[in-house]
């Protein structure tokens, strides 16, 4: 095999690797969602304290940040029938699975005070 031959075959093969290995990831502690939510219900609500946010196209889990010490609970805003609860008693810094779900809300908070923002980080 001749060097320039030699060359080109190197060269070919490397970049084939370099397109063949697995993409970094993307969501490393990067943010899904943050909404702000009133520290009580929403007028005329029974549960909800927030518009809604989706964690759809998000990593597999996420983590929730709020202020300390408030506790919240994550609803499913569903048109004409009840809304479920995905998670309860949310606090800073737990994470969990994503519902992967568009029209989701903050409901039922506790101990807070007034208006606070909760995110959804990527994990």
């Amino acid at each position: 095999m001749k060097f320039n031959q030699l060359l080109t075959a190197i060269f070919s093969f490397t970049a084939f690797s370099v397109m063949m290995q697995p993409p970094a990831p993307v969501f490393a502690q990067s943010t899904c969602a943050c909404v702000t939510s009133e520290s009580r219900p929403q007028s005329g609500q029974r549960n909800r304290s927030s518009g809604n946010f989706s964690t759809q196209g998000c990593a597999a889990s996420l983590k929730w940040t709020a202020p300390i010490p408030i506790v919240f609970d994550v609803k499913q805003d569903v048109s004409g029938g009840s809304d479920p609860t995905p998670f309860s008693g949310l606090t800073n810094d737990v994470v969990t699975v994503n519902p992967n779900q568009r029209s989701l809300y903050i409901a039922n908070p506790k101990n807070a005070n007034a208006s606070f923002t909760v995110c959804a980080l990527n994990q």
